[in-house]
């Protein structure tokens, strides 16, 4: 008979933890559904675009958004692969053009009807490759003070003047997102082994590899170097935040590599078409403009960056 009753006191124990903790997984504390959406530090951070869109969402939604810090972008796709169902995210954020093959290989994504929405013509020629889909997108370029110079350079190969030695800092492309695009972009324009030859000769020049672009531009910020590689639209953050004219980037005649930013909604979701909703909402002009404002990049569709500093 003991026995008996310890079977039975493990089976409603095992009953209600299970009740507990499908509740604490699939709604809040006062039973609205619970949206868990994985993004970066510094889109999550009350200066990003998270607290913004968290607001907006939860007026309509009648659920509560959760956000989570995705840190790299490498380590979130082994998170997502591991945690599956049990890890809920129904919103990603983060990933760009080259996260995507990896984003995908284990990994399914929903397919959310774009149908309706007018990407800027950047953004058209990636929407069939992926179920991922841009969100801001900005070209890259060395980003200087015109003071520090009398001629700005205007190709790659004058960034080897003598002057410059030590006074540029570029991210390590194999911790930072820029500083892979650098290195990808030198390898497109001028082959493998042409590519890592001038690597050699720019190394000289290096003030450091920053292991992130926060950390480059902090350097450039600080005027320990004259010269970062960053966004075409850092100078605007200059504009707007220090009140600053005198920072511009380099027009190269070589051109320029381009970062698209993408965000999707994983098959594993426990809350999908409210994640689907909050895609839809960063797709809105009005979601579009607080991203274009707050993470400092281009908008991916038309009609919100017009009139504006962008």
């Amino acid at each position: 008979m003991k026995n008996f009753l310890a079977y039975l006191v493990l089976v409603f124990a095992g009953l209600f933890a299970a009740t507990y903790f499908k509740k604490a997984h699939d709604g809040g504390k006062d039973g609205r559904p619970v949206v868990k959406v994985f993004a970066s530090s510094s889109f999550i951070s009350q200066w990003g675009p998270g607290p913004w869109l968290k607001e907006q969402f939860e007026k309509s939604c009648d659920c509560r958004v959760e956000y989570q810090d995705s840190a790299d972008s490498m380590i979130l796709i082994q998170r997502l692969r591991s945690e599956g169902r049990t890890g809920g995210a129904d919103v990603v954020f983060g990933f760009d053009q080259f996260d995507i093959e990896l984003a995908h290989q284990g990994l399914e994504w929903k397919k959310i009807k774009t149908d309706d929405v007018e990407f800027e013509d950047e953004i058209k020629g990636t929407l069939s490759r992926s179920n991922l889909i841009p969100y801001d997108w900005s070209v890259l370029s060395f980003v200087v003070r015109k003071p520090d110079f009398k001629d700005l350079p205007v190709n790659l190969d004058q960034l080897l003047q003598p002057e410059l030695r030590g006074q540029i800092v570029i991210e390590d492309p194999r911790t930072s997102s820029p500083g892979l695009q650098f290195l990808l972009w030198l390898i497109q324009l001028r082959g493998e082994e042409k590519a890592f030859q001038y690597l050699r000769q720019l190394n000289k020049q290096l003030h450091s590899y920053a292991p992130s672009w926060s950390t480059a531009y902090g350097l450039f910020q600080k005027a320990q170097v004259k010269m970062v590689f960053s966004y075409v639209t850092s100078p605007i953050y200059q504009m707007i935040e220090d009140k600053n004219n005198d920072v511009v980037a380099l027009s190269l005649v070589e051109g320029q590599p381009m970062q698209l930013e993408y965000m999707g909604v994983p098959s594993t979701c426990k809350n999908c078409e409210l994640g689907e909703k909050f895609v839809r909402m960063v797709l809105s002009k009005e979601g579009q403009k607080v991203i274009m404002e707050k993470n400092y990049m281009f908008p991916a569709i038309r009609g919100v960056k017009e009139g504006t500093l962008f």
